[in-house]
């Protein structure tokens, strides 16, 4: 190694150093050189400027570095790990600041949280408050409650990079995510998707320096909906805290020997609520779009919680969540009950009721809740929808012809009882949707859309229905499936002034939320394919012993169907 400015060469042997014994060169005349040790006393060692500077440089640095880490030290215990998760959050540029944050905050209390009530944020909680403490929720509320595509999108993908940091590659679980997940998944399909290449409008360049977006997908809404309900599991959320520690002894009794704490912790009404919304929301996925399977069970625990939600009453929209919570339960009952029997095949009895006793035995539940209901209740509309789904639900099952008259009981007029109410169930079910505030049509949750799905496919399915003791002529009468699609587009289209005054105020803005565009879309597609079926009716190309509507296709993929995420026609240029 060559000598360098601050190196320093070892001159004397280890014996010699130990000792401390200064070393001189002697040289020979033969040019060789040998080194002879001599006792060198103090006041006669002399140390090279420049390694009197690099030792004091060094020493420098280090009162530096012990200096800075104490500094931090210190900041971390006065802060805690809310400042830490902020400063975390800070660095994500496409968040919404305090002003646009306070904003969106508005904008979701005032016509969103009352369609889905199952987290509370108190009022005096501003958005830079939540933004510290709650950085993934506020970023979801956030995204949601944004009405500016191109400004939603952005968040988007910082809402999916955030999960893919946090939940895929940390491993992480807190409230804070499974409360944000749950916003995601309840407004999934309102949120702007960025358009495919082909349908970009001639006249908009194509940087080379524009972000790349994600496109959403309804596989992306699986991803979410198992996200959800892993981050429940993870926070032990769907037990109580006594059954945990019976299932997981072992471990209780170590961590119950090293806790000097002999207190018990307590479930709190925030962890219940957003339990009872994960329930709530998957169920109604599962009865609704597709079969998730039993993924969060209604439990003794999950009754405990509507029980103490409802005795404590901390806000006024507990009373109303908790009725939401036990509509999905029957929910559940009657979709295992009436189209699930082969899950009961190792039964005792080989042979199921028949259908007319397992329905009255659901009708008599379904009039008990209705009498649960509380008097002076906010939000009744939204709960008069989700009974009317209830009932097409349980009643709909006389539209499915893989069961034999003998299911119906010893009653000839079964079936076509069960198409009657099935018909009433519908015609409420649209009644009760078109009485709300159109204020609440663009804000619809997933929650909502999606029995607005089943209730259309039952609509087609009615209409179009053969069957020898069947009228079609007389559902017409009652309720027109074209004139029912155009009155909810209408509904919806009462907004349009209030978003063109807000882009108007708003120069960076320029497109209006996708739902307008989608659901016109949808309407002319979903008019189509009536149309189609009911000419190829009228011209007796299907057997009269089948029904003409698609069953399964309908039922099984209403989402993609009614609000597809592929290729889209553009809506570019629509309300411009």
């Amino acid at each position: 190694m060559e000598d360098g400015v601050g190196t320093r060469q070892p001159k004397a042997c280890i014996t010699c150093a130990k000792a401390k014994l200064a070393v001189v060169v002697w040289e020979k005349n033969a040019g060789l050189k040998y080194l002879e040790p001599t006792v060198v006393k103090k006041d006669q060692m002399q140390v090279a400027p420049r390694d009197v500077a690099a030792l004091e440089a060094k020493l420098d640095r280090m009162v530096e570095m012990l200096a800075a880490s104490e500094r931090n030290a210190r900041g971390r215990l006065e802060s805690g790990p809310t400042t830490r998760s902020s400063s975390t959050f800070e660095e994500i540029t496409a968040a919404p600041n305090e002003a646009e944050g306070q904003l969106l905050m508005e904008v979701f209390f005032k016509r969103m949280f009352p369609l889905f009530p199952f987290f509370m944020i108190p009022p005096d909680v501003t958005a830079e408050k939540l933004r510290r403490e709650k950085p993934f929720l506020y970023l979801n509320i956030s995204m949601v409650a944004c009405q500016n595509p191109s400004r939603q999108r952005q968040m988007v993908d910082v809402v999916q990079e955030y999960v893919a940091e946090r939940i895929v590659i940390r491993g992480e679980h807190s409230l804070d995510l499974l409360q944000g997940l749950l916003i995601h998944v309840a407004w999934f399909i309102s949120v702007s998707r960025f358009p495919q290449p082909s349908e970009q409008p001639p006249d908009v360049p194509k940087g080379d320096g524009e972000p790349h977006q994600f496109i959403r997908s309804t596989s992306q809404l699986d991803a979410f909906v198992h996200l959800l309900v892993a981050q429940s599991l993870s926070l032990g959320l769907n037990q109580g805290l006594s059954y945990q520690k019976n299932m997981n002894y072992p471990l209780t009794y170590l961590k119950d020997t090293m806790n000097v704490d002999p207190q018990d912790p307590v479930r709190t009404l925030e962890e219940r609520r957003t339990y009872l919304g994960c329930y709530y929301l998957t169920t109604m996925l599962s009865t609704c779009v597709k079969d998730l399977g039993p993924i969060i069970r209604f439990t003794r625990y999950t009754d405990e919680c509507c029980n103490v939600l409802d005795q404590v009453a901390e806000y006024p929209s507990d009373a109303f969540l908790v009725q939401l919570v036990r509509v999905m339960n029957l929910a559940d009952r009657i979709h295992h009950t009436l189209y699930h029997t082969e899950l009961h095949s190792s039964s005792v009895s080989p042979t199921p009721p028949p259908l007319g006793l397992s329905i009255r035995w659901l009708e008599a539940e379904l009039k008990q809740l209705k009498a649960r209901m509380p008097g002076e209740l906010p939000n009744s509309g939204i709960l008069q929808v989700h009974y009317s789904t209830l009932e097409i639900h349980l009643y709909r099952i006389a539209l499915n012809n893989e069961h034999s008259k003998p299911n119906y009981g010893d009653h000839p007029l079964m079936q076509l009882d069960l198409l009657f109410r099935c018909l009433e169930a519908t015609t409420s079910f649209f009644q009760n949707i078109l009485s709300l505030n159109s204020a609440l049509f663009p804000f619809f949750p997933f929650s909502i859309m999606c029995q607005f799905a089943k209730a259309i496919v039952t609509l087609s399915q009615l209409s179009l229905y053969d069957h020898p003791g069947w009228d079609r002529a007389y559902v017409e009468s009652i309720i027109d499936f074209d004139q029912t699609i155009d009155r909810i587009v209408c509904k919806l289209e009462e907004e349009i002034p209030f978003f063109e005054q807000t882009l108007g105020q708003d120069p960076k803005s320029t497109e209006l939320p996708e739902i307008f565009g989608r659901m016109r879309d949808r309407a002319k597609r979903m008019k189509s394919m009536h149309r189609r079926r009911k000419d190829a009716l009228e011209r007796n190309s299907q057997p009269t012993t089948v029904a003409p509507m698609d069953y399964d296709l309908m039922m099984t993929y209403p989402l993609d169907l009614l609000f597809p995420f592929g290729e889209i026609q553009s809506i570019y240029g629509q309300f411009s």
